[in-house]
């Protein structure tokens, strides 16, 4: 007779497979032995088992390469712990390229290499056909070869990680269904399942492809869909390498790699399906799925091409297995932001054995540490709305996924599914005009304006698209005219109630406690004094404030809030993002442009920079803010839908004689980077300090309540510990700036661009950059240079904007 269960653990893992088993080997070796984990029917049965285990460790961000590079120290080092051989060969891999915009971001992965000390080097064609003879070489232009990479078996890593989870003292049951997350008053109380209760302080949902259905008996939204994928192994093939590298032709949309004596190719498919649209079967365990020909036919074709010996080689497996895909192409991990104690690791896109090891070491430490230990905010849960968790939505998004994973990884590349969801009421005017739209969090808004007689559609480069000079006709006149940007996407957040300004105080950083009618900049802290958002904050009333946040950070920035409140202060939230439209007018003739529509007194005496007044433009009651993203004059004119057209009309109509111009995101990206405006998720996380960004002017820590992370940031400020962010140009016009390429400093690594674009008033492209040095003092020796295309390319570098911002008189 088996084990009965406990009643009580102090960690329930729910699911088998290697992020389940890693999550539970790294609480238990760092001695939390009050850990189960339950699997629904045997280890790896769910998606591991089949995995092609290819173990690449330069993945598409900081976070996601930290992960798979641990993953390869865990690899050469569990089976001397635990005895179980995992099955690592370090074969290395190569990836080739058949065109020039191919080979430009492959030498751009071989850049971002270098900010982790992995090895990665150009390889000619006629090197890349000595070490992979099989490989057909015509139209091969070159590669990069990773010497590191390798592979492994999926189900003996998680056995390993399995074994040593139990050797250090945790438990794993096998044939235990996990029925029901518990909760009681927004925590998690334990789980419910098919042979009793076990309350329990942390869940864990590493259930793969069950974790949205989990997920979602408690409102938790796990953003994947299980796909079809598929791979064949040959018969074996005489006098076959044992050594070969693995071999990637994204363009082929197909990879190689050894396999006893036999070839393993597998496909990133053109044209990719949702699986277990209904469901997922009760029964499935170690289950294949049918291999349908037409599937893989025209990705096959190229791949018999790429490898001509597959044309005389028998096929030994043709196999179809489910895999999880996310409708962002991102991990889901960390705690849920409703529900405490409940956390998710899933959706990892095909990366589960590369990734796995790091990832589940990353949710313990965060599960120990009550925190996360590194940045991981471009997986957290809360960047996740309701709507992008149903089932209708994934299926599109997830298989677009799939398909995008060998496509080019374009800088600002736009999806093509579940478009047109969320519009703003000046949506079609702007098309009208040329807008050619971007997409971010469901919301359609302008990349960039097509002139008359230009075709408006986004095209792609890693140097300079179609499009590049009107963006920088954009930004023209944004700094000598005037420009208008649709900004009603932004998050709109209404605090309000008798305790709201002592709320806001001791969640943000800068002094609200202004007059009614005054706008502030501030931050909020966490309380080790990392920066979990930067908003602006108007006050409307006595007891009513406008919190104004990121598009893709709005639920991010409620969530933070609302865990906030405490017993007893009446504070009510309210989300107003779509009951006011946003018109920023910018620009040296904003003024002049404003004051040609409304009934305002528009000087600098009447209305100051960062105040909000009320007052009318045409016949519409509207209330504006004067500030801009762009570091001009500016304001951002708040309008209630039904005269959102008419305003627009208005100043369309004044504005044109002036030589007023649409501008879109691109940019507007350009815009903010030159005047030095930082965007969070991208120059700043929870884990930077506001000292380290250039931001402790907005942070007041002599206020009377002190706000949430004061000490830590006094401390962190009088350390005056980096990576410091910085601002940087290239010295030469040509090369392009996006994001990630390492920056030197007399020769060596220092650092990375966090954001890049290409400034028209600096005839260059510029970016933040986080630069790594004892103190900030020292930033400024040296000679820096920023690596693009595996080019060394002189730059300046500055703790200050290129451009200070001129807000007007």
């Amino acid at each position: 007779m088996a084990n009965p269960l406990p009643t009580h653990a102090q960690v329930v893992i729910i699911g088998g497979g290697i992020h389940g088993c890693s999550v539970a080997y790294h609480l238990a070796k760092a001695g939390w032995k009050d850990v189960i984990l339950l699997e629904r029917k045997t280890l790896t049965s769910g998606t591991t088992w089949h995995a092609a285990g290819l173990v690449g460790q330069l993945q598409g961000s900081h976070a996601t390469t930290a992960f798979a590079s641990y993953g390869v120290e865990l690899l050469q080092e569990i089976e001397a712990e635990t005895g179980q051989n995992p099955g690592f060969r370090q074969s290395g891999s190569i990836s080739i390229a058949v065109n020039e915009e191919r080979l430009a971001e492959l030498k751009r992965k071989a850049d971002f290499a270098s900010l982790f000390g992995i090895e990665a080097h150009y390889m000619n064609t006629a090197e890349i056909a000595e070490r992979w003879p099989l490989m057909n070489a015509e139209g091969v232009l070159g590669g990069i070869h990773m010497p590191s990479d390798g592979s492994a078996n999926p189900i003996d890593l998680t056995q390993a990680l399995a074994k040593g989870a139990r050797m250090h003292g945790a438990t794993i049951r096998e044939r235990i269904k996990v029925d029901e997350v518990l909760t009681e008053g927004g925590n998690v109380t334990g789980v419910r399942t098919d042979e009793g209760t076990i309350t329990a302080d942390f869940v864990v949902n590493c259930s793969g492809m069950w974790a949205r259905e989990l997920g979602r008996q408690d409102g938790v939204g796990v953003p994947l869909h299980a796909c079809e994928h598929y791979y064949l192994v040959t018969e074996p093939i005489p006098d076959l390498p044992s050594d070969l590298p693995v071999l990637r032709s994204y363009c082929d949309g197909t990879y190689w790699k050894e396999d006893a004596g036999k070839l393993l190719f597998g496909f990133a498919h053109f044209h990719a399906k949702a699986w277990a649209k209904d469901g997922i079967p009760d029964s499935f365990e170690f289950d294949s799925l049918p291999f349908v020909d037409d599937d893989v036919m025209e990705v096959l074709e190229l791949a018999l091409n790429r490898v001509p010996i597959l044309q005389e080689t028998g096929i030994r497996t043709f196999f179809n297995g489910p895999e999880s895909y996310s409708h962002d192409g991102r991990f889901t991990l960390g705690e849920a932001p409703d529900l405490k104690g409940y956390y998710v690791l899933a959706g990892v896109n095909s990366t589960g054995i590369q990734s796995g090891p790091g990832a589940g070491k990353a949710l313990a430490d965060w599960i120990m540490a009550g925190h996360p230990t590194m940045d991981l905010a471009e997986m957290d849960p809360a960047r996740i709305e309701e709507w992008q968790a149903r089932d209708p939505y994934l299926r599109e998004r997830c298989a677009e996924t799939l398909v995008l994973t060998y496509a080019m990884h374009w800088p600002g590349r736009q999806r093509e599914t579940a478009r047109g969801l969320r519009r703003t009421p000046f949506y079609h005017a702007m098309k009208a005009k040329g807008a050619v739209y971007s997409e971010a969090q469901g919301w359609e808004r302008p990349g960039w304006f097509a002139p008359e007689g230009v075709t408006p559609e986004y095209d792609y480069s890693f140097h300079r698209p179609s499009w590049f000079d009107h963006a920088q006709a954009e930004q023209k006149a944004a700094r000598t005219g005037v420009a208008m940007i649709d900004y009603s996407m932004l998050g709109k957040l209404m605090v309000e109630g008798p305790h709201a300004m002592r709320f806001l105080q001791r969640i943000c950083t800068n002094d609200i406690n202004m007059p009614v009618g005054r706008v502030a900049y501030t931050l909020m802290l966490n309380e080790r004094g990392g920066i979990e958002s930067d908003v602006t904050v108007a006050r409307h009333g006595v007891d009513s404030f406008m919190l104004m946040s990121s598009i893709s950070h709005t639920r991010r920035d409620r969530d933070h809030l609302k865990r906030h409140i405490a017993d007893g202060e009446d504070v009510r939230l309210r989300d107003a993002t779509t009951a006011h439209a946003v018109l920023s007018v910018a620009g040296p003739k904003s003024r002049d442009l404003l004051a040609a529509v409304c009934d305002a007194d528009l000087s600098n005496e009447a209305f100051p920079f960062n105040s909000l007044q009320h007052f009318h433009i045409g016949h519409a009651p509207v209330f504006a803010q004067r500030l801009s993203y762009t570091g001009e004059l500016g304001w951002e004119i708040f309008i209630t839908p039904d005269f959102a057209e008419h305003v627009f009309e208005v100043l369309w109509a004044a504005g044109e004689p002036m030589g007023l111009r649409l501008v879109g995101g691109e940019a507007l990206n350009a815009l903010r980077i030159e005047k030095g405006f930082l965007h969070w998720g991208h120059d700043m996380s929870y884990t930077e300090a506001p000292h380290q960004v250039g931001l402790g002017f907005v942070c007041k820590p002599d206020k009377a309540l002190p706000f949430i992370g004061r000490d830590a940031f006094v401390a962190r400020k009088a350390a005056g510990e980096g990576p410091f962010l910085c601002h940087i140009k290239l010295k030469e016009a040509g090369p392009l700036l996006h994001h990630n390429e390492p920056v030197l400093k007399d020769g060596q690594v220092v650092g990375y661009v966090a954001s890049g674009g290409y400034a028209y008033q600096q005839g260059a492209a510029i970016g933040t950059c986080f630069i790594n040095a004892d103190n900030s003092a020292s930033i400024s020796n040296g000679t820096y240079a920023v690596v693009v295309e595996g080019q060394v390319v002189s730059a300046t570098l500055s703790r200050k904007p290129l451009s200070r911002p001129q807000t007007g008189s």
